[in-house]
């Protein structure tokens, strides 16, 4: 992957790790006017402060985001706003994953069956632009990230397509390449997944993954087991109170190329009553064409102070962005930041017409 020459171009590049994350759970916020005596935050402190005035603009219809600390590759967003809705009412939309991420800019995307087969990725297929990237992949040299052995298989398809349109036979064997890495996740996480053939920004991803989830340090001092099962995963077992846990695969346009996604979800749905969240999902990126090579997004649903408020959903997206370096931070928070409150709203609206909501 070549790194962009402008500002601009770096900005839309590096979308995806903060629009691509926000837009994951569009919701339905409720403004409602309520006490900041009972801090329903409490549970991010000391790591994440959200403040009096924070609270003033959630209880208003906004949207609170903040660029967390992050350095190297990473980036780190987290996003808030007051939630109408229950536990089981947004876990239940989150399992309809297509229903609530399908847009004009996630125009493909399918949830995998279990098990995972050819049949769940019949809907995907590749830009044209892509069809010519694999087309012009070298060896150490290509614009996808796919390792070696997946790019002879692509080119021995253009060998036999020789004279004629290969699209069709092109987008067949990537969706069997899609489907042999998920069968190799679910059999052995992220250690089993091959390495991309470029050598350039080229990040072992269990490596990347492992980083990421150190610098969770929610998931660390209030939810060891959960991130136990992260860490150790399929080896380990999920945690008390999973509800669910599937794979779905996405094509996203929200930087200047498309991206082609795998991503893990696993919803917990806890029975505490300490203040602790009542839903916290964790969505680990197993599979990227571009841009990122690795992400893990953390989601948690709080109750508010009272019973008559609303709830709050609290969202941290952690992501390993190729080509971020110190020089191109400032543009690309300034991007996510600009951008953020846009992409939640629109979420919202298309949420607001088939939400079936209670407080």
């Amino acid at each position: 992957m070549h790194t962009p020459a402008s500002a601009t171009l770096v900005g839309a590049d590096l979308s995806r790790a903060g629009a691509v994350a926000l837009a994951l759970l569009g919701i339905v916020f409720a403004a409602r006017p309520q006490s900041l005596a009972v801090d329903p935050f409490a549970v991010l402190k000391p790591d994440i402060d959200i403040g009096p005035e924070d609270r003033q603009k959630l209880d208003a219809r906004g949207v609170v985001i903040k660029i967390l600390p992050a350095k190297d590759h990473e980036l780190a967003v987290l996003s808030a706003g007051a939630l109408n809705t229950t536990s089981t009412e947004l876990a239940r939309k989150i399992d309809d994953i297509a229903g609530l991420k399908r847009s004009q800019l996630v125009p493909q995307i399918g949830r995998f069956s279990d098990p995972p087969s050819l049949a769940d990725l019949q809907p995907l297929t590749l830009d044209d632009g892509d069809v010519n990237t694999i087309k012009e992949c070298r060896p150490g040299d290509c614009g996808l990230k796919l390792s070696q052995p997946e790019i002879d298989a692509l080119r021995r398809v253009f060998d036999r397509t020789s004279g004629s349109r290969p699209g069709d036979a092109i987008n067949q064997e990537f969706r069997r390449i899609v489907l042999e890495r998920v069968d190799a996740y679910l059999k052995r996480g992220l250690a089993g997944l091959p390495e991309y053939a470029t050598g350039r920004n080229q990040v072992d991803l269990a490596t990347a993954f492992a980083g990421l989830l150190q610098n969770s340090p929610f998931m660390q001092a209030r939810a060891p087991q959960f991130a136990a099962y992260l860490a150790r995963y399929p080896a380990a077992s999920a945690p008390p109170a999973t509800t669910s846990s599937f794979l779905y695969w996405s094509k996203e346009t929200y930087a200047w190329k498309p991206i082609i996604s795998v991503t893990h979800v696993t919803i917990v749905q806890p029975n505490r009553s300490d203040g602790f969240p009542e839903l916290v999902m964790a969505s680990r990126e197993v599979f990227a064409t571009r841009y990122t090579s690795g992400g893990l997004v953390l989601t948690l649903l709080l109750r508010g102070s009272d019973t008559g408020a609303p709830h709050y959903l609290v969202y941290v997206n952690r992501a390993w962005v190729d080509g971020l370096h110190a020089f191109w931070r400032p543009f690309v928070n300034h991007h996510i930041r600009s951008q953020g409150p846009r992409v939640f709203d629109a979420a919202r609206v298309r949420i607001e017409g088939s939400s079936d909501v209670t407080r």
